[in-house]
């Protein structure tokens, strides 16, 4: 636990982190208007998140995340989600989000491990989009940071349960994605041999899938106009589904 005058110093230097973040951004052209507190959750799993609260926004860090070296990343990461929000980005409009969830719960009989992992999925779309902001105000150094931090995302190896395996084939794909967008990704690097290694294992279908899915996250656009985004998250769910119910041993899913 975190004593007052603790508490006090930590209040502080994240105070601090959250004003530098802001004026990296607006050196940059995107402003963040809205009042923005930050606060940290001792409780939470994650390393954080931003919510709307009425007319202002909310960071919420994780305790165990203050010690991370990727903590202002993390801060400049829950901004950009702030400034897409702010715009009404179709990204952040959770009304289509719903709307494509209640709709394949009705033709798909969708699970709630499936509806979990598709969330998970749309969330990687959001991030991807979000981090242009990010990587277009960070520096070499933190650019560097960020390279090893992706690396880390990349499963190795297959469970054997098609529904996790599938969660993590679109999480690998983010990961990759997520460097070939800013030209990053070293082909025969370590983060290559691991996917390739989880998705060769996975079988061809999976290595065509997996294509597909790092390809729409790579090329995915924040000016989709409503009925583009939906049609193209429709797709993207589609294809992780399809890879969930792979298997024959649906009695498996919970």
């Amino acid at each position: 636990m975190i004593g007052t005058m603790g508490a006090t110093r930590t209040d502080e230097s994240l105070q601090s982190t959250l004003e530098w973040a802001k004026q990296r951004m607006k050196g940059k052209g995107y402003i963040v208007r809205s009042p923005v507190s930050l606060t940290v959750d001792s409780k939470l799993a994650i390393m954080g998140y931003a919510k709307k609260e009425g007319q202002s926004h909310r960071i919420v860090i994780s305790e165990w995340a203050l010690d991370s070296e990727m903590l202002g990343g993390l801060v400049l990461h829950e901004l950009a989600h702030i400034y897409f929000t702010e715009r009404g980005a179709c990204s952040h409009d959770g009304q289509i989000l719903d709307s494509v969830l209640d709709s394949m719960k009705e033709k798909e009989g969708l699970r709630a491990r499936e509806t979990e992992y598709l969330i998970d999925a749309f969330n990687h779309l959001q991030n991807i989009l979000v981090d242009d902001i990010v990587f277009a105000v960070m520096e070499e150094k933190e650019i560097d940071m960020a390279k090893r931090f992706f690396s880390e995302w990349v499963s190795e190896r297959p469970t054997g349960d098609p529904v996790l395996d599938a969660a993590m084939l679109s999480r690998n794909a983010f990961a990759v994605a997520s460097l070939k967008r800013r030209k990053l990704f070293e082909a025969g690097g370590d983060m290559f041999f691991k996917n390739r290694g989880f998705v060769t294992a996975l079988g061809q279908r999976s290595e065509l899938e997996f294509e597909w899915i790092e390809g729409f996250l790579e090329g995915s656009r924040a000016e989709w106009d409503n009925t583009e985004f939906r049609s193209s998250i429709e797709e993207y769910f589609d294809r992780i589904l399809s890879l969930m119910r792979s298997s024959s041993r649906l009695e498996d899913l919970r």
